[in-house]
């Protein structure tokens, strides 16, 4: 079963984000999808615990029946990437993750003006 990664296809910065990853990764593994085109009920069949503000708070990957937000669901995809698939381990370093949570809500902050 494919991944699905959500993102908000109103925010260009996320589109463009989303669409970058669309060529770096391995697209028979993972499916990018704008959360915008999708109902409660589309959301809650991705995932049961999926909502409209989470997925606005956050990207979202769901593999294997298990979700992961932000800078884990990034993390968890780059895998899927030729080019970023050995800088992905890099990221389960100690500490690393709360620097990526740190640059991932810096980024939320910021999006509207990147």
């Amino acid at each position: 079963m494919k991944a699905v990664f959500l993102y908000d296809g109103n925010c260009s910065f996320c589109s463009d984000l989303a669409n970058y990853w669309k060529q770096e990764t391995d697209l028979d593994k993972i499916e990018f999808k704008s959360f915008r085109d999708l109902t409660e009920e589309e959301l809650h069949a991705v995932h049961p615990s999926l909502t409209t503000p989470m997925c606005e708070s956050d990207v979202q990957l769901v593999f294997e029946n298990t979700r992961f937000p932000g800078f884990f669901a990034v993390r968890r995809m780059m895998f899927w990437s030729k080019k970023y698939m050995f800088v992905a381990v890099l990221l389960y370093l100690p500490l690393i993750p709360f620097v990526g949570m740190l640059t991932m809500y810096l980024l939320k902050k910021m999006r509207s003006r990147l």
